[in-house]
This record gives C-alpha cells, structure tokens and sequence, in this order.
C-alpha cells in the first residue's frame, strides 16, 4: 500500500498542479515541505489535514511520518525529489511499495535548457549543504556543470575556487527562479564574481563552462603529480599510486580504508576515481592527517576522513571496508583485521619498502596466497651537465580478493 507521497513542485508552487495530485493533498493526513510551499495550502479548498515546514534537523522527518504510518501522508519537494531532493533520503527509510514520486522538470533540466546544454553532457552536482570545494575535482578542460546552490554566496565562493585553480576567465551564470514570472538570469567570468558586488537570490542553479585549455588541469585518472600533494615525505610517489589504485579497484559508493595513510594520496584519489567513492584515512601523527585534510579540500574531495589511532585497535568502530591499502603500521595483526573486516570479494592492497615489511608480506603470500609483485622506478634528473636514471626505492606490492583467502 502506496501511503507516502512525494510531489514534486515547480516555480509557480501548488496551485499548478494537475487536479490528481492536488486531491491527495486535499485528502492527506500530514503535508511537510518548505514554509513557502506550505503558506500555498491557504489557497487550497478542501484540505484539512496537518501542515508542517520542514523539521530541524531534517532527519526528524522520518519518526514525523512514522508517527501517521498507514495514513495518507504527503511530501512537498522541489523539481524532481529524487536528484539531489527529499526522495533520495526517504527512499532509504521507506520501500517503493509504501511510496509514490510524482517528479516535475528539475531545476537541472531547465537550467540546461536555457543554457542550450545537453544533460547527458554535462556534471549536475550540489554544494546546498556541502563543502563548495566538491566541484574543484570537476575543473576540467571544456566542462559545463550545473551546480545546485547553497545560498546567494555560492557564485562567489566558486568563483573563487575557480580562480584559484586557473580557470578565473570560466564563465559562471546564474539561474534563479526557473520557470516562474521572476525567472533571472546572472552570468560574468568566476573571477569577477569573486568581487561579490553582482546579487542573486538564495536559491538558484549555477551553471559553470570551463574554457578548453588544458595547463593546470589534474586528472581523475590515479597518478596525480606528486606535486599535487603537500606532504613531509609520506607519500605514495605517483606511478606506484596509479599501479596501487588500480588494484584497489575504485568504484562507485565504494569505502576504502587507507591505513598509515600520510598525505592522504591514496584514499583522496580513490575518491576522485568514482563518483560517492568515500575514504578514511588512519595515520597515528595529527600533523600528517592535517596535511592530508587539507589535500583532500584542494583536490576537491573534502569529505575524506581521517583519524589518529593506533592499529589494529583502532579499526573497531569503522564502517565496514570494500578495500584496504595499507600502506604504514604493516603488521601479521593489522592484515588479519583487515581481513575479517573485509566482504567477500574485497580487495586488500599492502606496500612495503622496507625488508623487514616485505617479509611480513611474504608470510601473508604464503598463508593466505594473491599476488606479490615488485615495481621499480627510475626517473630522470640532472648529472652534473648531463642526464641520468635515479631509482627510487622499489615497493614490493600484495594483492588478495577475500575470496581467494584459505581457510
């Protein structure tokens, strides 16, 4: 039984509903949406059920609805619930059997119209709530991204970002009111909306083309200059990074633990590589996780947990892993924790530099099997007036999926 419905409204609110979805409001028990959109229900005859704006915190909402389970019950939102809306948390509470989601065009689809954008073309992505550093990651050459305000500072904000990343002559519009008779329209080069002199309602689409040029641009593909990250010497050098990502596998949604994480290179390119990819990063020195924090911000994925713990202790209360990099701290311990952590089919990845760790991983091989590889680099660099190879110290690498582990 479909109990719960979630309508999604467009710039000119109720009243420009079509008459079904304007009766299961009249016959609902409890409408909850934004205060604008319940002021509207004044102008709706027959409706005599509960209204209430939104509760904060907003997790509220789910005992709310609970309380009037098996009662109709209705959810205003905004364009189409399901991207970036109500419905994308509701549907983790609540099965499709109890919900219908009735969408309108999203402020996405119609910002894309007035830009003359094809959406599959373009990132849709939102900072309302969020760090506005997300969108660094997607600064890329020629991208257009449509990006969901927080508030009327965002364009200044991201302009800034934009800026700073060497893309100050992007240009940055402005969509507010889309659809509606207060529709406008804002558009300047990021740097010049970085003065914060142009005005812009609270609530709009930002729309955002970068120009096609490619100096200063970082990739999502692993292996990121080693000049990308701050870091005291703690790091995974770049070709070992793109080797070891690509045996950890990134994907989307998935959570990767990143064990003596240092600068944090390893779990930031993880979630660089996918999208909703999510990391923490376990290191015992503060200042290294503070180094890493602020890698993390300028590589557009501040999100990124880290946390100073002793290992294998520490690994108790985390969420559960669908890979491991251990890259520090290596220990028989520490992998057999790993291990018990890890689902079937998850990934363990551990480096070693040292004899004494190459050993622990030779033990590993033997008791549990997977992959042993070493990777060998050399780069390049100056000899006097000339030229020559200088190897960097070889990594000796294990890979094991959870499934290949003996009993």
């Amino acid at each position: 039984m479909r109990w719960i419905d979630v309508i999604g409204l467009g710039e000119n609110g109720i009243m420009a509903l079509d008459s079904d979805s304007l009766d299961r409001i009249r016959n609902a028990s409890l409408v909850v949406g934004a205060e604008r959109m319940i002021d509207d229900l004044a102008d709706l005859d027959g409706f005599s059920g509960k209204a209430m704006p939104w509760p904060q915190p907003f997790l509220d909402i789910i005992p709310l609805i609970e309380t009037h389970r098996g009662a109709p019950v209705v959810i205003l939102a905004t364009g189409d619930p399901l991207w970036y809306g109500v419905g994308s948390t509701l549907v983790r509470y609540f099965s499709p059997e109890e919900m219908r989601i009735t969408p309108s065009a999203s402020g996405f689809q119609l910002a894309a119209s007035r830009m003359g954008w094809p959406l599959h073309q373009v990132a849709t992505l939102t900072v309302h709530g969020r760090p506005h550093e997300i969108v660094r990651r997607y600064f890329s050459p020629g991208a257009k991204l449509l990006v969901l305000a927080h508030d009327r500072a965002s364009p200044v904000r991201i302009g800034a970002l934009l800026a700073g990343a060497g893309y100050g002559d992007a240009t940055i519009t402005t969509l507010a009111h889309i659809g509606g008779k207060d529709e406008a329209r804002h558009e300047a080069r990021a740097d010049h909306w970085v003065s914060g002199q142009m005005t812009v309602p609270d609530f709009h689409v930002i729309a955002i083309e970068c120009p096609r040029r490619m100096e200063g641009f970082l990739p999502s593909v692993p292996g990121l200059p080693d000049t990308a990250f701050t870091s005291d010497g703690k790091l995974t050098k770049a070709e070992v990074r793109a080797a070891t990502l690509a045996r950890l596998r990134p994907f989307r949604g998935g959570m990767l633990w990143d064990l003596g994480c240092g600068s944090g290179s390893i779990g930031i390119e993880w979630m660089r590589s996918a999208q909703e990819a999510r990391a923490i990063g376990i290191d015992m020195r503060e200042d290294r996780l503070e180094v890493a924090r602020r890698n993390a911000e300028h590589l557009g994925v501040p999100e990124w947990q880290g946390f100073s713990r002793q290992l294998p202790s520490g690994l108790e209360d985390l969420p559960p892993p669908d890979a491991v990099f251990i890259g520090g701290g290596l220990s028989r311990e520490l992998i057999l924790t790993a291990l018990e952590r890890l689902p079937e089919g998850g990934r363990l990845v551990a480096n070693a530099v040292t004899l004494e760790s190459e050993m622990i991983l030779l033990s590993a091989w033997q008791e549990f099997g997977g992959q042993m590889s070493r990777i060998s680099v050399s780069r390049m660099e100056e000899v006097g007036r000339l030229h020559g190879w200088r190897p960097l110290m070889p990594v000796t690498q294990w890979v094991l999926s959870r499934g290949e582990a003996s009993s």
